[in-house]
């Protein structure tokens, strides 16, 4: 009940630091750069904050960047170290002269070195093994595909196979491949893997002697005149209908920035470059531990009651929580808002998610969390304990000696705050006690709710009216926002179940209206007779329809199948 009582009251004056958040004027937003493919987008990956894009919502064929998500998916749910055999559908299902790394059907190798071939060869045959291998059907791995596409906040795009080949239904925009992108480059392995300039396979049957990989991108390759030192790694591709795709990772000092190129008429490196210039150029990260200190001085002031919460649990900001401002902009002039709508991806302990704004640009997001309880803080004073025992639970005693020798002591308090309340009144108390020579201080007059009992927040009568709403308001929301998600999750459900019907009634061979003419039909050949085995109720003296015999039922002997037929219409 404590911690219910005093998570509330942080949440309550939480919304009322944020919101005396003082705003400043904004900053214009950098936008001197342009590209020449048809989309782009440069984001920076610690806050997720679009720094420029073009057409960043538009969709086109991604090519092979789709082995982006195909690797992730790949790395979530396999050991490096498990063998995938590679399957006649695996080897042929590509396009012809389609980028390959020499596999051939029945050939098997562990999964690190598909990934490895994946990324670097872009091996259109290692992208279908390893769908195979993880969900048993590429058609099954590209269900997985837009599952984790849609948990990652993608919405404009669709995928129909793991490797980029052409398909109607296989399109990205660049927004949602940045945020794919964005992830991948939080897992080390893949950073390790797309970060390599070259790598050797084991040897095969096509490959005697093994194949060397290096990666297509040349942001990476020292030996070409496109190639720059703060790239971390990315993936090419390209298709007819595609045309020149790329992403990128790059990172300089604490900034990094994730780059996609789509649809480009060989452009890719130069629109990338500049993005990556604008971005480094006119933005820096900056790291909210060191800035924001308003969740800090809360928790640090707080008081209920006169009583500090320095025992309950710490009201903290996520430490590696970093947000992204223009060079010119600081971070006094940011605005910040709290919302308690979580996503399902927020950490067990988060109680709200602080987003933070720079004039009309979304600038980063963090989390707030409630702590553990800190063992350091101080008890309650014993003073305090027999001062004012109106106010503090009373104590059950084990036997009557501790009862006597405690009254003992209530009573040498008690004279000791008797002659204390002699003393001069204007000594300075200590901030963490309340000594009962302040209680005596107190005069009839004062109100000892009213006053301010120590440094912190002080609890009035309306400062309780005050709170209570705001308990009342968080309570409604709180409401509001179960109902909310019940009613999504059972209509997610439906859905699900519709679509179970409807795969099942695709391998029978049934479509949807067949099934419920299938079903009405059902309903109609249901006899009107009821089963003759059910017993009449006792002390029934008038015989129902249902149960006379069927010679007396002249509307059923009457009811033929012609009218039966012409009823159903």
């Amino acid at each position: 009940m404590k911690q219910k009582f005093i998570r509330t009251i942080l949440c309550f004056f939480l919304t009322a630091a944020v919101s005396a958040h003082p705003a400043y004027a904004s900053q214009e937003w950098p936008s001197d750069v342009s590209i020449e493919a048809d989309a782009g987008i440069v984001m920076d990956a610690d806050s997720g904050t679009v720094l420029y894009g073009k057409n960043i919502h538009d969709t086109y064929s991604p090519a092979s960047i789709t082995k982006v998500l195909t690797s992730i998916i790949v790395l979530e749910n396999c050991d490096l170290d498990e063998m995938v055999t590679f399957s006649k559908n695996a080897i042929y299902n590509v396009e012809a002269d389609s980028s390959s790394a020499g596999y051939d059907t029945g050939d098997q190798a562990t999964v690190r070195d598909c990934l490895y071939a994946l990324l670097l060869k872009s091996a259109n045959e290692a992208a279908n093994a390893l769908a195979e291998h993880v969900a048993g059907t590429t058609e099954a791995f590209a269900e997985m595909m837009n599952e984790k596409a849609k948990e990652l906040g993608c919405v404009d795009s669709h995928f129909a196979n793991p490797s980029g080949l052409n398909d109607e239904n296989h399109y990205v925009s660049a927004y949602d491949m940045a945020l794919i992108t964005r992830y991948a480059f939080e897992n080390e392995i893949f950073e390790e893997i797309i970060s390599t300039t070259y790598y050797e396979l084991p040897p095969n049957a096509r490959n005697p002697e093994g194949l060397g990989v290096s990666p297509g991108n040349k942001l990476i390759k020292k030996n070409f005149p496109e190639y720059r030192p703060d790239v971390i790694g990315g993936k090419t591709g390209y298709t007819s209908i595609a045309l020149n795709t790329l992403v990128t990772g790059a990172r300089q000092d604490d900034t990094t920035l994730i780059t996609v190129v789509l649809h480009s008429r060989g452009t890719t490196y130069s629109d990338t470059s500049r993005m990556l210039d604008f971005g480094f150029g006119n933005f820096r990260s900056v790291s909210l531990e060191n800035n924001d200190t308003t969740y800090s001085s809360l928790n640090s002031n707080l008081t209920i009651a006169g009583l500090p919460t320095s025992s309950a649990p710490s009201l903290t900001v996520d430490p590696d929580s970093r947000i992204i401002l223009p060079n010119n902009a600081e971070f006094e002039e940011t605005t910040s808002s709290v919302s308690f709508d979580l996503p399902e991806n927020a950490p067990d302990n988060a109680i709200a998610a602080v987003c933070y704004s720079l004039g009309e640009h979304q600038v980063g997001t963090a989390w707030l969390t409630l702590g553990a309880e800190r063992s350091e803080s101080p008890a309650i004073p014993e003073e305090l304990l027999s001062a004012v025992p109106t106010t503090i639970a009373q104590v059950s005693y084990e036997d009557e000696a501790a009862a006597e020798n405690s009254s003992e002591k209530d009573r040498n308090m008690e004279e000791a705050a008797d002659s204390q309340s002699t003393s001069d009144s204007a000594s300075e108390p200590d901030q963490n006690t309340l000594s009962s020579g302040e209680q005596s201080q107190n005069t009839p007059d004062e109100n000892p709710t009213g006053g301010a009992l120590s440094d912190g927040f002080s609890v009035t009568p309306i400062l309780i009216f005050t709170a209570a709403a705001a308990v009342i308001a968080l309570l409604g929301t709180a409401l509001a926002v179960w109902i909310g998600k019940s009613r999504r999750r059972e209509e997610a459900e439906r859905m699900e179940r519709r679509r179970k019907r409807m795969e099942r009634l695709k391998e029978t061979g049934v479509s949807e209206e067949e099934f419920n003419e299938m079903m009405k039909n059902r309903r109609l050949s249901i006899p009107l007779e009821p089963d003759e085995r059910s017993p009449r109720r006792k002390g029934s003296s008038k015989s129902s329809l249902l149960s006379q015999p069927k010679k007396k039922r002249t509307r059923d002997s009457e009811f033929t199948l012609k009218k039966r037929r012409r009823w159903k219409r």
